[in-house]
């Protein structure tokens, strides 16, 4: 399983440098804690951008966590599979 990478105040912006920094992939998803997804859901609602769903950023899909395995303010990195 991927480690969880800690990215702090979750943000679409924290999330567009993180994926330029690290170079992750488009294709490759991030998983969000639910309360982290939520947060991001309402910065774009508050922006007056449309939300396209399935939610990606630069062609990264953000995915809630189903469960509560990762922790407020980390991701997790899945590269290329099915969820």
């Amino acid at each position: 399983m991927s480690e969880h990478v800690t990215l702090g105040n979750i943000s679409v912006a924290a999330i567009r440098d993180y994926l330029f920094a690290k170079r992750i992939d488009k294709g490759d998803s991030l998983v969000l804690n639910p309360a982290d997804y939520s947060h991001i859901l309402d910065e774009i609602r508050e922006s007056g951008e449309p939300i396209d769903i399935p939610l990606n950023v630069l062609g990264v899909l953000l995915v809630k966590d189903p469960g509560t395995d990762i922790p407020a303010g980390k991701v997790q990195i899945v590269k290329n599979e099915q969820l």
